[in-house]
């Protein structure tokens, strides 16, 4: 079953976040990137969802073992489905009852004796920025779980918890998959992207998962309703109202919504980045300096909003800030300070 896909811009430039090639037995440092026979361990909990529609044909998803006999899925993997198994090393289960959060776009099928470990979970608000994290699912409809190393690039407030997107890619037979810190802790669930080059990749927090373990089982056949990303154009949050301004350059009206944005979620802060490049945009420099600088106020490894105060200093002549900035970026993510230095002149292109 194909994720979500969303129109979408990259930002100013796509940020992508570094490897780190040191590789160690056991559950992972916090920067430090999994052994393979780790991420197998963890792959283990990680299943291929299985549809047929009411046309017979299928459709693939992922799940992810959440509790005892309970796996989470995306409910638009499972959505209007005629049949529905998952299949893990060979063997086919078929759910008997599910849970469902339509709005969230989360589902929890239920079964009878399924052998296979939950994940532990953790709490996907106490992520970072630029946080190094991996990805787990059936990417491709691949014949098993395919891992996909990247870091954390916003967290953004929404109902009670946050959206996380990263740089971990993921494509269509991803939908529901794992996300998981380095040390194989369950902190989302891989949802939707924007298409493209360089998309952006969502998940959804582990709140939702947990509240609805809490929930009441329905029956599989229930009808779906809307989730928060296919409801009216004005009612969807904030962060997918500004994608096409963003993505055209319409300065102005990425103002308009950002501000709206800003004075209802004050610490939001992709709201303040959105500000930001709509200032920046509309060449108010100044402006969006103290945007930016709010942005690091609630986010301090916020490398985007630091890349562009880097630019900004670029375009002003102050060649002591462009080293500081780079500097910083370093300190962060040597791939993205190369790619700054290469942008403003501190390094020159390597000759092929």
């Amino acid at each position: 079953m194909a994720p979500l896909m969303l129109s979408h811009t990259k930002p100013y430039l796509a940020l992508c976040a570094s490897l780190v090639s040191l590789l160690i037995s056991g559950p992972a440092q916090a920067d430090q990137t999994p052994k393979p026979e780790f991420i197998l361990a963890l792959s283990h909990s990680v299943a291929k969802v299985r549809v047929q529609d009411k046309n017979g044909e299928t459709g693939i998803g992922s799940g992810v073992v959440v509790a005892e006999n309970h796996i989470a899925t995306n409910c638009h993997v499972v959505a209007n489905a005629r049949g529905i198994s998952v299949s893990k090393l060979g063997n086919s289960y078929a759910p008997i009852a599910m849970k469902a959060d339509w709005r969230h776009d989360l589902c929890i099928l239920k079964f009878d004796d399924l052998p296979l470990k939950p994940l532990p979970h953790a709490d996907s608000t106490a992520l970072q920025y630029e946080q190094h994290i991996v990805a787990l699912g059936f990417s491709g409809n691949s014949p098993r779980p395919t891992e996909s190393f990247g870091t954390v690039k916003a967290l953004i407030p929404f109902d009670d918890s946050v959206l996380i997107r990263t740089t971990s890619g993921f494509s269509m037979g991803a939908s529901g998959g794992a996300l998981l810190d380095y040390q194989g802790r369950l902190v989302g669930f891989t949802t939707f992207k924007s298409p493209g080059k360089n998309a952006y990749y969502y998940s959804l927090p582990m709140k939702w998962v947990q509240d609805l373990l809490k929930q009441p089982d329905i029956l599989l056949t229930t009808p779906m309703e809307s989730a928060f990303w296919d409801v009216p154009e004005n009612e969807r949050p904030f962060f997918m109202q500004a994608v096409q301004p963003l993505k055209t350059g319409a300065w102005s009206a990425l103002e308009i919504i950002s501000k709206t944005w800003v004075s209802v979620e004050k610490d939001n802060a992709e709201a303040w980045m959105h500000l930001g490049l709509a200032q920046q945009g509309l060449l108010e420099f100044e402006i969006a300096k103290k945007s930016y600088a709010k942005v690091l106020s609630l986010a301090p490894k916020h490398s985007s909003a630091i890349y562009q105060l880097g630019l900004l200093a670029k375009s002003q002549g102050d060649e002591q800030q462009v080293k500081q900035v780079s500097a910083q970026l370093a300190l962060i993510d040597p791939d993205i300070a190369e790619d700054y230095e290469l942008e403003v002149g501190l390094r020159q292109p390597e000759k092929l």
